[in-house]
């Protein structure tokens, strides 16, 4: 008789567990009544599974839910050692699971699912009696049941005999194909007996499955009672699969079991959850024989952990679900005692290898067993790569391809293809992990793939970003922040949580909240960590003629100490007033009285504040200042006469001078860059004193990105991670950064005119050396140049302003045009960069080429193009060779050398000075155009750049 198989699917039950598949029932209705007995009752079952019933309640199966009374021992897993003629260093690795080939599928399919939809017919027996102590009398033995639960022809069922008991065998008892008989019918008191016969042949065996439905009470007449039979699998499933490390290609041919019990007597249950029910292997003890799965044609490095199935029908090596491979394969063998009892399987190949294994411990009733043929030692290497795609555009609805390759690899064999799936998705750089997609991840074109031995591609699809107006953010992010200080306690701006110990000062402070503040009274970055940092006004290299062992301070003396009133003992101890030179934006800063506060620790600081009302994005200078006098004899006329006379003069000599610019946090958030020579530099997020004027764009601002791991299923189960970024963009922008002379910490508006509040000083002359432009924050001096265009020799600038350690503080050399200096920057008490901060070296610059040189192939993304750089207000250079991230730089135009009050090129050059100098008079400048990068460039100092910080080494 042809295999009826009765289950859904087997499961992979190999990998060290099993997924369950849920099904469900429906009642069926009443056949047709008989016209004997009572009109309108006849016997009908209810039919179900009980395994099924189990799994389709859903939730966390728990041991026993489908076969009762098993035992942890009953489904423990166990290596078997093997023994064979082709020196095979391999293992069976024996699983159990509950359930007869179970598979528990999700609750969104269970309507989907027949119930019992291949179950035959089976034979079913009744008892009768008037009463329902005594229900023993026969009432019709082993009549042919159909699967919806009717008898034919139908049994009616009487008034007279209203108690009654049903048992049931599948498959029937009275087709001699099956091997079952009954030894012992029911009585009063017990349940039937039946003998089973395993076929010899595994494709010719049958699920043996019992039921009963204990008392069953015709309590209305005329309408039949339910009469619910519900199945136990009997016997053991047994599967044979190949493992996940098969390092050998062989084809198996035939698999036996010997020396095994197939023949023996089972009682069925008395009623429902009877514990005396069960095998009685003592019956026929002598019946030990070989049962065979013959005319396979499976190899072994087909597919890793597949379930050993006729390939010739069923070709797709993954297919898991056994109602699509109805093939014939599984062994459905007595459960029984298998240790003492010599019982073995052979595994055949086709070169006539064997492989020979005794097993042990026993089979229960209503599980399935799964061998699986493992290396011992494998060599398979186990390989997962995946490359992500390439950046995308915030107005791109799909990414261009990522790859994966997934395979397995041993020492003279072929690639083998390995399966994988999306485990995880990752917003935090994979500090942690979900399986929820982000919101503007709509959906990757492939999550799972059998693997293969070439890359796999596959495609991201996007949420394009939506523009919002980006200034009213940033100044509503700048209005809504939460206050900091108060008028009795400032937040000091030298120390990272406001408190009153002086950490690291510098000459550009970051405003992104109103509130009270205060700085320290201490030239630039003077003091480091809470400590004097003389490296950064006293060289510790030689220096030579063109460098400044010492720098120094308004009155052209070496700084002797990091506090302005301290230095050259006490020289401006008559500091008595701060106020706003500048700022591009009216009242952002409030100075009340002098602006001065002497602190508890004796050290003097400048106080103000910023109010909720008047906050915006913008930039500002606040200076301090001493009175002095002086004395001078003079002569004076009197009348007829000239007398000696003593005139007195009060003078109000500018100190230093600090910038204040008003951005929000993420301004110094550090965007990594790789040069040319592969060095990364950490640039802030916004160019120095980056005011926008007008800006639509996402409402990201730095790439989003969203890592996706992948994860082999079988084997090694390596893991891989793809990286899907989407770049931030803007549909429109303007704005300006501060500008700045080389060597100068002075920053200048970058905005034609005059600012808001103040004055500036847009030509003071070539009158420029040391003293002068500290004196005198507000003043951009000019190079003098000649008739025929060559630098005026006789000039304070050409004369005094020649230094090459300005903002570098060893720097002792030049460097000549398209030439890198990689050498570290030593930040000075000059250098106009916010704390942590530096103007950078004249290599940083190098990436943005691809030369690394003037004028090679832009190293940006869509900014070449004359429209989307002047929307953009700039380049967005890539960051490095993966092209994953972009870093903006807008083309704020410059001021000339040689007239300050002009802005040139606005819109459309972008010009960034560097700490390395090119020549006495010469800084190296990297500077662009929609069409050209020059990183290695030179002009002279007192043009007015911009300054792009990096974070210092």
């Amino acid at each position: 008789m042809k295999k009826i198989f009765f289950y859904h699917a087997l499961s992979a039950l190999f990998v060290g567990g099993m997924t369950l598949s849920a099904v469900s029932c429906a009642d069926d209705d009443l056949g047709e009544n008989t016209n004997n007995g009572d009109k309108g009752a006849v016997v009908q079952f209810n039919v179900g599974d009980a395994q099924e019933e189990a799994l389709t309640h859903g939730g966390a199966m728990t041991r026993g839910a489908i076969t009762p009374n098993l035992t942890n021992k009953d489904l423990d897993s166990h290596k078997l050692d093997v023994q064979g003629n082709g020196n095979l260093n391999v293992c069976l690795i024996e699983t159990t699971v509950e359930g007869v080939n179970p598979v528990k599928t999700e609750p969104s399919t269970r309507a989907n699912i027949t119930t019992m939809s291949n179950l035959g017919n089976f034979s079913s027996t009744g008892l009768r009696s008037n009463n329902e102590n005594t229900i023993g009398s026969s009432w019709f033995a082993e009549k042919t049941t159909a699967k919806d639960g009717t008898i034919t022809p139908s049994i009616p069922w009487s008034w007279l005999q209203r108690y009654a008991r049903f048992y049931a065998v599948y498959p029937e008892t009275t087709d001699r194909n099956n091997k079952i008989t009954v030894s012992s019918q029911p009585t009063a008191t017990s349940a039937p007996i039946i003998e089973f016969e395993v076929n010899p042949d595994v494709a010719q065996q049958v699920d043996l499955m019992t039921a009963c439905t204990g008392k069953v009470t015709y309590a209305t007449q005329y309408q039949a009672p339910r009469s619910d039979l519900k199945f136990h699998h009997a016997l053991t499933a047994i599967r044979f699969a190949v493992g996940q490390d098969l390092s050998f290609n062989k084809t198996i041919k035939k698999i036996s079991i010997n020396n095994v019990l197939t023949k023996s007597k089972y009682k069925l249950p008395y009623e429902p959850g009877d514990n005396t029910a069960g095998w009685d292997n003592t019956a026929f003890p002598n019946e030990r024989h070989t049962v065979t799965l013959d005319g396979l044609n499976y190899k072994t490095n087909e597919n890793p952990n597949s379930i050993i199935r006729n390939q010739t029908t069923y070709k797709n090596a993954d297919e898991r679900d056994l109602t699509k491979l109805n093939d014939g394969y599984t062994f459905y063998m007595i459960p029984q005692k298998l240790d003492g009892n010599n019982v073995t399987a052979d595994i055949y190949f086709t070169d006539n290898t064997t492989i020979h294994v005794t097993l042990k411990g026993s089979w229960a009733a209503g599980t399935t067993r799964t061998y699986k043929l493992s290396d011992k030692n494998s060599n398979w290497e186990y390989v997962l790569t995946a490359d992500g795609p390439s950046a995308a555009g915030f107005s791109d609805t799909q990414t261009d391809a990522f790859t994966i390759h997934s395979y397995r690899h041993a020492n003279g064999s072929q690639n083998v293809p390995i399966p994988w799936e999306v485990v995880g998705y990752s917003e935090d750089n994979g500090n942690t992990w979900t399986t929820n997609k982000p919101s503007w991840l709509r959906s990757l074109s492939k999550e799972r793939s059998n693997g293969s031995v070439v890359p796999e591609q596959g495609t991201a699809t996007l949420i394009p970003a939506q523009t919002i107006n980006l200034l009213d953010a940033r100044n509503k992010e700048l209005q809504t922040a939460s206050p900091l200080g108060t008028a009795t306690a400032p937040y000091n701006l030298s120390n990272k949580t406001g408190g009153a110990a002086v950490e690291n000062t510098a000459n550009c402070y970051v405003i992104s909240a109103p509130g009270y503040y205060k700085i320290p009274l201490v030239y630039g970055n003077a003091i480091k960590d809470g400590a004097t940092n003389s490296s950064a006004y006293k060289m510790t290299v030689q220096g030579n003629s063109n460098t400044l062992a010492e720098l120094r301070d308004q009155d052209g003396n070496p700084i002797t100490n990091p506090w302005i009133e301290k230095t050259n003992n006490g020289a401006n101890k008559t500091i008595d007033k701060a106020w706003v030179l500048w700022s591009d934006e009216s009242n952002l800063i409030k100075v009340d009285g002098n602006g001065l506060e002497r602190a508890s620790d004796g050290n003097l600081y400048i106080k103000f504040e910023v109010t909720k009302e008047n906050i915006k994005s913008g930039n500002a200078v606040i200076a301090v200042r001493r009175t002095y006098q002086t004395q001078e004899r003079v002569q004076q006329r009197r009348g007829r006469r000239t007398e000696w006379v003593t005139v007195t003069t009060t003078h109000y000599q500018t100190l230093w001078s600090w910038h204040l610019w008003f951005a929000p946090k993420n301004a110094l958030d550090k965007i990594a860059v790789t040069n040319k020579q592969g060095n990364t530099y950490k640039f802030t997020n916004e160019a120095l004193g980056w005011k926008p004027t007008a800006w639509q764009g996402t409402p990201y601002q730095s790439p989003r990105t969203i890592k996706v791991k992948v994860k082999q299923t079988i084997g090694k189960k390596k893991e891989a991670v793809i990286t899907i970024t989407q770049l931030p963009g803007t549909s429109s922008r303007t704005g300006y950064t501060t500008q700045y002379q080389w060597g100068r910490k002075d920053a200048f508006p970058g905005k034609s005119g005059q600012p808001a509040q103040g004055t500036i000083n847009w030509n003071a002359g070539s009158d420029m050396y040391i003293q002068t432009i500290l004196q005198n924050p507000q003043n951009y001096y000019t190079a003098g140049y000649n008739g025929d265009g060559s630098l005026n020799a006789n000039t304070a600038f050409a004369t005094y302003y020649t230094s090459y350690n300005l903002w570098s503080m060893n720097n002792t050399a030049v460097y000549a045009e398209n030439t890198a200096n990689s050498k570290p920057v030593v930040k000075t008490i000059y250098d106009p960069c916010p704390v942590g901060f530096s103007v950078p070296a004249n290599d940083a610059f190098t990436g943005f080429t691809q030369t690394g040189l003037n004028g090679g192939t832009m190293n940006v993304n869509g900014t070449g193009n004359t429209q989307t750089y002047k929307n953009n207000f700039g380049h967005n250079f890539w960051t490095n060779n993966d092209k994953t991230e972009t870093i903006f730089f807008p083309a704020a135009g410059f001021r000339e050398a040689t007239d300050g009050g002009t802005l040139s090129r606005y819109g459309e050059f972008g010009d960034y000075w560097t700490a390395t100098p090119n020549t006495d008079h010469n800084g190296c400048v990297m500077g662009f155009d929609v069409n050209s990068v020059h990183p290695l460039y030179r002009n002279t100092r007192t043009y007015g750049f911009a300054v792009r910080p990096v974070a210092e080494e």
